[in-house]
């Protein structure tokens, strides 16, 4: 077996394992398979700013261990008073001083550094009690120590159950296509973006005034 396909290989199971980690609402799993300053110990910035030799972790922030999560397409805002909920969380890049990883989920504005792209997920997950992807379209090219994956996620989707009931919420289905950056590090490969879209459904209406009267 050649280096390249077994490179592609473990991209692919890293892939997964950030998924099966988001089904779980495993907070220590999702923040393992991300980018950190150690990770990249012995690499510039990669978000184009020029290296300051300033320590990366200097402007470390905080954030959450929680439980399951919330429909990814809702925006949870980031303030400052969610700090105080936040702990465990090693944010070593936080900022323009270390290696910046970035997060873009459905309707939210670019999250940049670990702190921030950290927090988001414990804020997703503290508010939705079941989540599944299924991925289709899974595709993975390998450059050097850079790998990129594109991949469909077909989420089935619910929020925390109404109050005196068992059952879950309102289930949701959606379809979103990702895009998601990882790097080789000595651990293994590891997040170091991910960019997700909403695909917009077809409502047929160009097809009904195409058809003859």
């Amino acid at each position: 077996m050649t280096r390249a396909r077994t490179d592609v290989e473990q991209v692919e199971l890293a892939n997964t394992a950030f998924y099966e980690a988001l089904e779980r609402g495993d907070f220590d799993g999702v923040s393992d398979l991300w980018l950190d300053a150690a990770d990249l110990a012995d690499a510039e910035t990669y978000a184009g700013t020029p290296d300051t030799g300033a320590d990366p972790g200097a402007d470390a922030g905080t954030s959450p261990e929680v439980s399951p999560i919330i429909p990814v397409p809702v925006p949870v805002p980031l303030t400052d008073a969610d700090d105080g909920d936040l702990h465990d969380t090693d944010d070593t890049d936080h900022g323009s001083d270390g290696p910046a990883i970035s997060c873009v989920h459905p309707g939210w504005p670019v999250l940049t550094g670990r702190g921030e792209v950290l927090r988001s997920y414990a804020l997703i997950m503290a508010n939705t009690e079941y989540i599944q992807f299924f991925l289709t379209d899974l595709k993975v090219s390998v450059a050097g120590d850079t790998a990129l994956v594109t991949c469909t996620e077909n989420i089935l989707s619910g929020g925390p159950a109404p109050e005196d009931s068992e059952e879950l919420g309102p289930l949701v289905g959606q379809l979103v296509v990702a895009t998601n950056v990882f790097r080789r590090t000595p651990d293994g490969w590891k997040l170091w973006s991910h960019h997700a879209s909403p695909v917009l459904a077809d409502s047929g209406d160009d097809e009904d005034d195409e058809r003859p009267s």
